[in-house]
């Protein structure tokens, strides 16, 4: 008896440091489907339910955040380069990053493809 509880509480820490080291990559393919679906619910194109609201939070969320953890590295690094306008709407985030990952297929993770897209649309000027 004492043997199985072992083993189970052995299985069991297992499976939960499986879980919890799990990182969660996301492909430039599934943001950029979400986005699209995002653009089209902002649109009226496409239903306003909850699973398309929920996708295109998704999109909102991850583009977003992306861009605010870059704007805050910029700022605390030296290495680091970001000038994108205040004005900068999510939305056309959205439907430039959706070009980008058309036009750029070699980017297959989201973050990577949000950077370079970044880099790419908010240059600095020198």
């Amino acid at each position: 008896m004492k043997a199985t509880v072992l083993v189970f509480a052995g299985l069991l820490g297992v499976l939960i440091f499986a879980c919890s080291s799990r990182a969660d990559f996301r492909s430039a393919k599934d943001i950029q489907r979400e986005c699209r679906l995002a653009l089209a619910v902002l649109q009226g194109s496409a239903e306003d339910n909850s699973t398309n609201s929920l996708l295109a939070g998704e999109c909102i969320g991850y583009v977003q955040g992306a861009v605010d953890a870059s704007s805050a590295l910029a700022e605390n690094v030296s290495w680091y380069k970001l000038c994108a306008p205040d004005n900068l709407s999510t939305q056309l985030l959205i439907q430039k990053f959706i070009v980008f990952v058309d036009a750029n297929p070699k980017y297959t993770l989201a973050s990577t493809a949000i950077q370079m897209m970044l880099a790419q649309e908010c240059p600095c000027r020198k």
